[in-house]
């Protein structure tokens, strides 16, 4: 991999529930515990509680949302 490279070319799953969600920016509380610090440019946004699953790639040092998999 490109060191310069911010996007990582693999993609991570995760599945959990919204802490935050805004235009930019949001977290997700994985399943295991662990906060996951996600950009969410271009998603609409979503309500506090939410559970769902994405695919993500590492935007260093955050995560950038390809797509949600899954709600509910």
């Amino acid at each position: 991999m490109n060191s310069f490279a911010p996007i990582e070319p693999e993609t991570h799953v995760f599945t959990g529930t919204v802490k935050s969600w805004q235009a930019d920016y949001g977290e997700l509380l994985t399943d295991s515990g662990v906060t996951v610090p996600l950009v969410t440019r271009g998603l609409s946004p979503l309500p506090v509680g939410t559970r769902l699953t994405l695919v993500a790639r590492k935007f260093k040092p955050l995560f950038m949302v390809e797509k949600v998999v899954a709600r509910g």
